[in-house]
């Protein structure tokens, strides 16, 4: 597993080196850390192709391109949804700014030994559930869709609409009988048209849902509450499945 850490300050690349080197040790997994000193330098990497790390330690207040911008451009230039990008920063101020990027965490300086660990736990634990997929049948033929392909399922007439990052496959069923279907943790109910995958959504408010391909799925009357108390319960735990 590569991960990169993109920070300014020297003092902190170091520390957090040693402290992935140490989870690796414990935890008996093998990572590959690499380090970049400036936004720029790590855009510049990443445009030219290389692999793109599985886990990204991003500071915000950086020289040239910040981590909002580097953010940004990985989400949106890339269009890499896959990688784990967790920004660290000495001030809590930003936690709402970073949400259109999707981060997976967002740690506050000085960071810490248990704090790092846990990011690291939780990241494996979802590594390890990417195997989990949406089974469905349409004319006699059967499919398995990863949810991290899925961004939402849209209920139309008697037939459900699976919209992906890359097409669109429908088949006949009901809503209700896809949600019993789902692990709960990954998808949120906003309307009885729509189920979402908690990863896509670039913005929300009170009662719409904006999804990172542009379509805005309006939120029930009954729902709006839950929804966003859902919503704001993981921007404040910082933890996004993929």
């Amino acid at each position: 597993m590569d991960i990169f850490v993109c920070d300014d300050e020297k003092t902190t690349c170091a520390e957090l080196e040693n402290i992935i080197l140490a989870y690796t040790k414990e935890k008996n997994v093998q990572m590959e850390v690499s380090v970049f000193y400036s936004g720029d330098k790590l855009a510049d990497y990443l445009k030219k192709g290389n692999n793109n790390p599985t886990i990204l330690f991003l500071d915000i207040e950086l020289p040239g391109m910040n981590g909002l911008g580097v953010g940004s451009f990985i989400r949106g230039d890339l269009e890499d949804e896959q990688m784990f990008i967790v920004y660290i920063s000495s001030k809590e101020q930003y936690a709402l700014q970073l949400f259109e990027n999707r981060p997976f965490n967002f740690l506050i300086k000085p960071l810490s030994k248990d704090g790092i660990f846990k990011v690291l736990n939780d990241i494996l634990k979802i590594v390890d559930k990417e195997n989990y997929y949406f089974e469905f049948q349409n004319k006699k033929v059967h499919y398995q869709i990863p949810y991290k392909d899925i961004l939402y399922f849209q209920s139309d007439g008697k037939k459900i609409n699976v919209v992906g990052l890359k097409d669109t496959i429908s088949f006949y069923g009901k809503l209700s009988e896809v949600e019993v279907k789902l692990q709960k943790h990954f998808f949120l109910n906003i309307h009885k048209s729509y189920l979402v995958n908690y990863n896509y959504v670039k913005e929300y408010t009170y009662d719409w849902i904006k999804m990172i391909n542009g379509d805005i799925l309006n939120i029930s009357k009954a729902n709006r509450v839950a929804v966003r108390k859902r919503i704001l319960e993981r921007e404040k735990n910082g933890v996004r499945n993929r």
